[in-house]
């Protein structure tokens, strides 16, 4: 898989999270919880951007992303697969880093990269008191 193609992995995987994390929130009441999880939605949002714009600098037009969706049954089931997708993101965002065919993609790599780190943290503070 070329830079092209896993940049349009991680365009359709901000997207998914963006919305998946929407729904997560909507699963619990704790304040704490929904604090998060809004956190690491907007950082998704921003993400999509970032890579999007990267998108359209290397090939002159925008990704048309796929619209998929996550299902989870349980508030529980939700946070084991956003921590499971979190480290996932965050190791594509460091070995893109060195394929990158521009230092353009740089600044929206790295800063993904180590958002992901800190979702996932957050992620498992979550799953952790779940036990």
């Amino acid at each position: 898989m070329d830079f092209l193609d896993k940049l349009k992995q991680a365009i359709d995987a901000e997207y998914e999270a963006a919305i998946f994390y929407g729904q997560l929130k909507k699963a619990t009441k704790d304040p704490l919880y929904q604090e998060f999880i809004e956190h690491a939605r907007e950082d998704e949002k921003k993400h999509f951007q970032l890579f999007q714009q990267l998108y359209h600098k290397l090939t002159g037009s925008y990704y048309e992303n796929k619209k998929n969706k996550k299902e989870f049954k349980t508030f529980q089931e939700g946070i084991e697969m956003a921590l499971k997708d979190e480290l996932e993101a965050g190791e594509l965002y460091r070995d893109m880093l060195f394929e990158m065919p521009t230092n353009d993609a740089y600044y929206p790599l790295f800063v993904a990269m180590t958002d992901e780190m800190e979702h996932a943290t957050r992620f498992a503070a979550i799953y952790g008191s779940l036990k």
